[in-house]
């Protein structure tokens, strides 16, 4: 009786080399954001584009947390004398 291969490796190596494929097609196609792979004037409005977004985030945040005093009828902390 001749001894049938067990092909259960020679399934799991082609799915491997096959997402391998699909990962190296589909993940380069975004362009990480970072200064070394960009021109002078994409960086500057990048440094731009990520202040402003800053800036917004945190009057967000103040104005959530004025709110939230107004809301609970607190007073905010007085600052200490100079």
């Amino acid at each position: 009786m001749a001894k049938t291969r067990d092909r259960t490796n020679v399934y799991i190596l082609l799915i491997a080399i096959l997402v391998a494929v699909i990962a190296g097609y589909y993940l380069p196609t975004k362009r990480p954001e970072t200064g070394a792979s960009m021109t002078p004037k994409e960086y500057i409005e990048l440094v731009e584009k990520k202040k402003a977004q800053r800036i917004k985030y945190a009057a967000e945040e103040k104005a959530q947390q004025e709110a939230a005093r107004s809301a609970t009828g607190s007073t905010p902390p007085a600052a200490p004398p100079d």
